[in-house]
């Protein structure tokens, strides 16, 4: 998925057909798979040389850690980012090692449920007249739909929708009784946020309860 932590507009990107172009002109393909996990997506099967994860969102799924992963299949690209983790000290403590691994065994059903509950509100939202544009790849509409649907068994738990003004985007804020107003997503709760200088509502998580 395209855009950035600031903007994220669920842009879809064939990863597939990316690699193909970037490995001929010898670059290696990174893919940040936050957003999908790799239950959703496998970006190294799809010939990515990397993939990395923030496990703080979805992957872990409690808003209790700081954590993330790199993935690849090269060896001697595994040997050189572990010297780099070795160096700088990146490695979790116990604790966080055994929250992560408590969190990990509910993924599958998180990602299944908050994926499903996510479509039926983009749905939703795509019928409202008050609701502009809806960004959501599991939606037939989105233009990535397709690419989409081919790389991806969940499209996620994040949807975005645009209103007809701030105005209207802080008021929806304001009378939500099930959403709280906050940055990151991957919890267990429903989340939202305006972000101002973009004129966008972007609902962070969909609950799985």
């Amino acid at each position: 998925m395209g855009g950035d932590a600031e903007h994220p507009e669920l842009q879809i990107v064939d990863i597939a057909a990316v690699a193909r172009v970037a490995h001929a002109a010898g670059a290696l393909v990174a893919v940040d798979n936050t957003t999908a996990t790799p239950l959703g997506q496998k970006p190294l099967a799809l010939g990515a040389d990397l993939s990395v994860c923030s496990d703080s969102k979805s992957m872990c799924g409690h808003s209790d850690l700081l954590l993330g992963h790199v993935a690849v299949v090269d060896a001697g690209l595994l040997e050189a980012i572990d010297r780099q983790r070795t160096l700088t000290g990146g490695i979790p403590g116990p604790m966080e090692a055994w929250l992560a691994v408590r969190s990990l065994a509910t993924l599958p059903l998180r990602l299944e449920r908050s994926s499903a509950n996510a479509l039926r509100l983009a749905e939703f939202l795509a019928g409202r007249k008050e609701v502009s544009g809806v960004l959501y790849p599991g939606l037939r509409s989105h233009t990535g739909h397709s690419v989409a649907a081919a790389q991806m068994t969940h499209f996620g738990a994040v949807v975005g929708f645009t209103l007809g003004s701030k105005e209207a985007a802080e008021a929806f804020l304001e009378r939500a009784k099930l959403v709280t107003q906050a940055t990151s997503f991957g919890g267990v709760s429903t989340t939202a946020e305006r972000r101002g200088r973009w004129g966008m509502t972007i609902l962070r998580r969909v609950s799985f309860a």
